[in-house]
């Protein structure tokens, strides 16, 4: 029987999906959910099914852990009588909504170029005869197939996992079911203002702007959604904390906060409609919904035949303005740091393609707005004293900020050395370089201290100078400055490829360990130092005790290097192994 529905199915389907309208849907969805237009791009694209489990992954984890905080016995064991689950989960609650704006709202950015067609698309499509009103339909229809896709599968797991731990042990069905369905219905809701609001902005900036204008600010823009989408996140720690009945009237800045908007929406569908505060909330969110989806359908329809018909008029451009003005003293550092032509080729070669490869700059750029975020969250405290005198003396806090700074910068070039340019030209490379003497290590340790160092070291010498004194500010900076080179050591052990130039190193089942490895050594750099460094501070001579520490990591990592066999030594552009990553 199965087989007869199957086949009836496929014999009214396979004419159908032959006709010019089912098979341009099936080429922009293919080409939103993959991508791959640039050289090599099938290397970088990721399984659509590997991607849907990742993006399902936050949610399901997080309902998993509040098993412990909802149990029946743990509530219990607390001496919690009487449990109310629809005020109890406010502050879980809020973090779902947060979590599905800020994972919808990053697949959005994550597939930015694929939401409007590019020159590929207009060179395949328009030799055919189709018309322009069915590419407009198709590619509108991908788009909101995506979003669709992104809002269930990000909140997929929270829809079945998180009433059962809240609900689960209660006696009433209609009270499970109320709560699953006011839970479902508002992180869906949250999940599609989050993705139409970008949408919107791309929409308007494609609208206004001319296209090789929108070219170059796209990536500004796009770090700007990122750094919101973190600071977001960041409420989830003490915005729940100012929604209780007393505090919700001392502040109106959390009424600015989208996510509060569709917290309102939840405590209405939950029986919660005569509060005045979720009432407001509710509204703002229903408003808020309605013209972020309107502004994206308008702008996208004004937008999508001005900038489709004019692509074959604007000229590829690289996502950051080119200009005589250089991040670095070029001259100088040629004359000093680099002066071997093959490293200085190298050096030139890594840093003008992380500067305009938009991939590579979509990497660091997204670690360097988690550092702001970070930082902005670590320093808080010391501004919230409410006394310029609390900034004035050292502290912790204060401290680790270039630490957190320089870990974000470092690990996302570091990532980003790990994704090839253009394979098909790193042929050059290979036949120009002797892999028995170019070593790729110093290369790569320069780029990273030029980024790193080259413009925190500055920044922290002079606020600290201005908050603390010379004196303070010079044992600091130097301090930091001899911390990151160990990392920067550390990081770089087995390295041997000319960034850019390799192919991806293969999946390997301890990708987990790695990841542990990198929230373990940020930990360790961004709050043990800063704290052996305040209590440096405290005493100068104090500060001799870095020096075993980081001598010693420096000679762990010279020992290892000299142990290693000179295969593994050897410059590579064939990633066989992660052993080196």
């Amino acid at each position: 029987m199965i087989a007869g529905v199957r086949q009836f199915f496929h014999a009214r389907w396979e004419p159908y999906s032959r006709r010019p309208f089912p098979t341009l849907l099936r080429v922009f969805i293919g080409r939103v959910f993959h991508g791959g237009g640039d050289s090599g791009a099938s290397e970088m694209d990721v399984g659509l099914g590997v991607i849907l489990i990742l993006l399902a992954t936050p949610g399901m984890l997080i309902s998993l852990l509040l098993f412990e905080k909802y149990g029946t016995l743990i509530r219990w064991m607390r001496g919690d009588g009487m449990f109310d689950p629809f005020t109890a989960v406010i502050p879980d609650e809020y973090f779902f909504i947060v979590l599905s704006m800020v994972v919808t709202g990053a697949a959005a950015i994550w597939r930015w170029d694929a939401l409007f067609l590019d020159r590929r698309d207009y060179s395949n499509i328009v030799p055919l005869p189709i018309s322009l009103r069915r590419i407009f339909l198709g590619n509108l229809a991908a788009i909101l197939l995506l979003a669709a896709v992104l809002t269930l599968d990000v909140n997929a797991a929270s829809f079945i996992l998180f009433p059962i731990v809240v609900a689960g042990s209660q006696d009433s069905l209609s009270l499970f079911l109320r709560f699953g369905a006011g839970h479902a219905l508002t992180v869906i809701l949250a999940s599609a203002f989050s993705f139409f609001a970008v949408f919107a902005a791309i929409g308007l900036l494609m609208a206004v702007l001319p296209y090789a204008l929108f070219r170059r600010i796209s990536l500004y823009v796009r770090f700007l959604f990122a750094l919101c989408f973190l600071i977001l996140l960041a409420t989830s720690l003490g915005v729940p904390s100012f929604l209780g009945e007393a505090e919700r009237g001392a502040t109106n800045a959390v009424r600015a906060i989208p996510a509060v908007w569709f917290l309102g929406i939840n405590q209405t569908l939950w029986g919660r409609s005569n509060d005045p505060f979720f009432a407001a909330m509710t509204r703002a969110a229903l408003l808020g919904l309605g013209i972020s989806l309107t502004v994206a359908l308008l702008s996208y329809t004004l937008s999508f035949r001005r900038s489709f018909i004019r692509i074959p008029e604007t000229a590829e451009v690289g996502p950051l303005p080119r200009s005589q003005f250089h991040l670095f003293p070029i001259g100088l550092m040629d004359r000093t740091i680099l002066r071997d032509l093959p490293q200085r080729a190298c050096f030139h070669f890594i840093t003008r393609t992380l500067l305009r490869s938009e991939a590579h700059l979509q990497i660091a750029s997204a670690f360097v707005a988690m550092g702001l975020v970070v930082g902005a969250e670590a320093i808080a405290p010391a501004f919230r004293a409410g006394t310029a005198a609390a900034i004035r003396h050292p502290s912790e806090d204060l401290l680790s900020l270039p630490y957190i700074l320089s870990f974000s910068i470092i690990i996302g070039i570091r990532l980003a050395f790990e994704i090839p340019s253009d394979l098909r030209a790193n042929w050059v490379f290979a036949l120009w370089t002797d892999p028995n003497t170019l070593e790729a290590r110093p290369i790569a340790r320069k780029v990273l201290l030029a980024f790193s160092l080259g413009l925190l070291v500055p920044l922290c010498f002079a606020s600290s100078a201005i908050l603390w004194g010379l004196e303070t500010a010079l044992l600091h900076t130097v301090l930091f400055a001899a911390c990151t080179v160990a990392f920067v050591e550390l990081l770089l052990l087995r390295f041997r490829k000319i960034p850019f130039t390799c192919s991806y190193p293969p999946f390997q089942s301890h990708s987990a360990l790695i990841f542990a490895a990198y929230l373990f050594g940020f930990l360790i750099f961004t709050a043990y130092l800063p704290e052996l460094e305040l209590w440096s501070l405290g005493d100068p001579w104090r500060a001799v005790f870095f020096l075993p520490l980081l001598g010693g990591v420096l000679a762990a990592v010279h020992y290892y290097r000299k142990q290693m066999l000179d295969m593994d030594k050897q410059l590579i552009f064939e990633e066989v192994s992660a052993s080196n990553f």
